[in-house]
């Protein structure tokens, strides 16, 4: 069961509401035209007891009205959480703050980094869930009923997941060890604090590049493929880079595959190959 939100008048009073929620599980369906230009079409938000799903369409604008989304007191819960803070950003220009994600958590749990929702929820409880509306329409209304019902769904089980995984995430002293690893390789790699919430169509060139090498050392995958990574650093941050990356790789047996134009990273490497002396 659901509750549908579709005034100002009934948002202003659900936010009063969630924002005294110790957390909430959150996740948005939203319609990308190019890279630059998405439209958030719809909020659904778990608070334990009930489900909101809040028509970001016909309220164009929140103002005020959706502060528990920003509160440093209530966590947001998501599964793969970037483009849906994207979206957010879209509908209210505000950046969100305290956000756990079941992936990146699983992934710290020895999981599969790239497992989906419906996915997490079938390995962790043996709940199947429909995948019939994924790639559904959610700027046209009405929302049919199986739209509906299936992105009630998609939050259904966001704080069940968090709170195994929680506990997981502490009982394996992994949880300060994922928010040292995050501050320790956002300032190893020049990034901004605020950039971890920053939509991506908003970074330059090489912040990209450089939280894209976050996230995928955050995973402490076996091996890394890693095309041009430092193509858009200075040559400063290239070093922290790199260094960053070694030393990451000695501590933990992996590997990494690097394809490069700078010849000047050749000697952090075991083996180089040079294909045009190969070519040759």
């Amino acid at each position: 069961m659901f509750t549908f939100v579709d005034s100002i008048e009934d948002l202003a009073y659900l936010n009063e509401e969630l924002s005294q929620k110790p957390y909430l599980g959150v996740d948005t369906e939203f319609r990308r035209t190019t890279k630059d230009n998405m439209r958030l079409a719809l909020l659904q938000v778990n608070d334990g007891d009930e489900t909101y799903l809040i028509d970001t369409i016909l309220i164009d604008d929140p103002g005020c009205n959706a502060d528990f989304l920003f509160s440093p007191s209530v966590l947001k819960i998501f599964h793969s959480c970037k483009e849906d803070l994207e979206a957010i950003f879209a509908w209210t220009k505000k950046e969100m703050v305290n956000i756990f994600d079941t992936q990146i958590a699983n992934s710290l749990l020895d999981g599969d980094f790239s497992i989906g929702y419906q996915g997490l929820v079938e390995q962790e409880m043996d709940i199947v869930l429909n995948k019939n509306e994924t790639r559904s329409n959610w700027i046209r209304r009405p929302l049919s009923d199986s739209q509906l019902k299936y992105a009630s769904l998609d939050v259904e089980y966001l704080i069940y997941l968090y709170e195994i995984q929680i506990e997981e995430l502490i009982s394996t002293n992994k949880l300060e060890w994922h928010n040292q690893e995050i501050k320790r390789l956002v300032d190893s790699l020049g990034l901004d604090k605020e950039v971890l919430n920053t939509p991506v169509n908003r970074l330059s060139v090489g912040q990209q590049q450089r939280v894209a090498a976050a996230r995928a050392l955050l995973g402490k995958p076996d091996l890394i493929l890693a095309d041009e990574p430092t193509s858009a650093l200075d040559s400063e941050t290239t070093k922290k880079f790199l260094n960053e990356v070694m030393e990451a790789f000695d501590s933990s047996k992996q590997g990494i595959i690097m394809v490069s134009h700078d010849v000047s990273i050749a000697p952090y490497f075991d083996s180089v190959i040079d294909l045009n002396k190969n070519h040759a």
